[in-house]
């Protein structure tokens, strides 16, 4: 296994070295007696399936309870009466039941499935659970892979999150963006990207390009800039 960093703060452990994270932790005790009796029952089922798939870690937040292996591979949030599983894998998860699909590099695509009865963990569902094991065991994880255009119902639930920059092509400003981003939206390049609180409509160029209105958000070349992009369907 990789060697870890560990958070001299928490405790936690990462892949990368001073890997930005929230240090806000809770015990696992904690986090199931505020959860609701269905709630607490649903992640049980989940951590069973998990089981299934090899040994972890697991890290309540205040917001989900992460699971963890050489990186996190999946998380569960607690509702009152369901629970929704977020699962990295290193494509898309094509299923009715994706209710939306999160692409943070060329194979991590963040694919959320809600779960109401412990039915819901069917033979697909355990299968996806041990592809996003195996995501965070890093036997998956490929930085230069090459990314499949994302059409369909996948495309419709898509959202790119990503860090930019205001960069110059010729005459044009625009916003950077990364390959496996514009692979994604290849086959329909017409985004609508949420910037600097506003939101946006534009293309992304062949040159791995987003043309937006940079004048309208008042900033300059070389600017930094968070961007979520999703397709303008």
């Amino acid at each position: 296994m990789t060697d870890l960093w560990t958070c001299p703060d928490c405790g936690r452990q990462f892949a990368n070295r001073n890997q930005a994270h929230s240090c806000v932790t809770i015990s696992l005790d904690d986090a199931l007696e505020a959860a609701s009796p269905k709630a607490a029952e649903l992640y049980e089922s989940v951590v069973a399936a998990l089981r299934k798939c090899g040994e972890f870690r697991v890290h309540p937040q205040k917001t989900r309870i992460a699971f963890i292996t050489t990186m996190t591979f999946a998380s569960v949030r607690l509702a009152q009466r369901w629970v929704d599983a977020s699962l990295i894998t290193p494509e898309p998860i094509e299923d009715k039941r994706i209710a939306k699909v999160d692409l943070y590099g060329p194979t991590s695509f963040a694919s959320e499935v809600r779960i109401n009865d412990p039915g819901d963990i069917d033979a697909d569902l355990r299968e996806w659970l041990c592809v996003a094991y195996e995501r965070g065991l890093q036997e998956t994880l490929d930085p230069s892979a090459i990314v499949e255009a994302v059409t369909g119902r996948t495309l419709e639930r898509l959202r790119v999150p990503l860090a930019s920059k205001v960069v110059a092509v010729r005459d044009e400003l625009g916003l950077a963006v990364p390959d496996y981003a514009a692979q994604a939206f290849a086959a329909h390049p017409l985004v609508v990207a949420r910037v600097a609180g506003e939101t946006l409509r534009g293309e992304i160029s062949e040159a791995g390009l987003l043309l937006v209105d940079v004048a309208s958000l008042d900033l300059g070349e070389g600017d930094p800039v968070d961007v979520t992009l999703a397709a303008d369907l």
